[in-house]
């Protein structure tokens, strides 16, 4: 099979909505011609590019009939995977994630061991701020962004209520992961996550 057809292939294979890097097709040929490929299929309507670098196969509803965009979280996450940065959201994101702030910002923020960098997408400016790795590295996916939420709270505004809020979007295996991998984070943030789960042992 040509390196052009065996990327045709794997297009037509997945699901739409699926997001794609140019990396995800190194073993059907060269990176210039599987670029040139991709870019064909942009052009013919098989693929979108929402930002560069990212091509999507369209997903489209017939509810609304149209095609539906990426949220800013799938193209965080498509972004992260191309420049292999781990990732965490940031601010108000990261409370909008756990529920807490039901309107989407307009900024959406994540926090990364990758450089400083700003992508615009449709209404959106999705950014990402540098961090130390060891920030996200010994944390899972959930625990980076409880801390981030928690972090964005501050020290004096973390309250009972709110605490109870984000424990609740967590099941009891998430709680005890939490607070093993909190355990050299700063004392305020471990303390609210010991309080989270100790309200749950209590009401168990």
């Amino acid at each position: 099979m040509s390196e052009q057809k065996t990327v045709v292939e794997i297009v037509r294979g997945a699901e739409p909505g699926t997001l794609f890097v140019a990396a995800d097709f190194a073993d059907a040929g060269s990176s210039a011609s599987v670029r040139k490929t991709l870019s064909r299929l942009v052009e013919s309507g098989k693929l979108e590019r929402p930002v560069r670098g990212l091509y999507r196969k369209p997903r489209h509803s017939a509810f609304l009939n149209r095609t539906v965009p990426a949220s800013p979280d799938e193209i965080a996450e498509a972004l992260a995977r191309k420049f292999e940065w781990q990732i965490a959201p940031y601010g108000d994101t990261a409370l909008n994630r756990l529920g807490m702030d039901s309107q989407v910002p307009a900024v959406v923020r994540y926090v990364s061991d990758g450089p400083y960098r700003t992508y615009e997408y449709g209404p959106y400016t999705i950014e990402f701020r540098h961090t130390a790795n060891r920030d996200l590295s010994r944390l899972s996916p959930v625990a980076a962004t409880v801390v981030q939420a928690l972090k964005a709270l501050g020290k004096d505004g973390v309250t009972q209520d709110k605490l109870d809020a984000i424990a609740s979007k967590l099941d009891d295996s998430q709680l005890e992961d939490l607070e093993q991998q909190t355990r050299n984070a700063t004392s305020w943030v471990r303390n609210a996550v010991k309080t989270m789960r100790r309200r749950r042992l209590q009401n168990a």
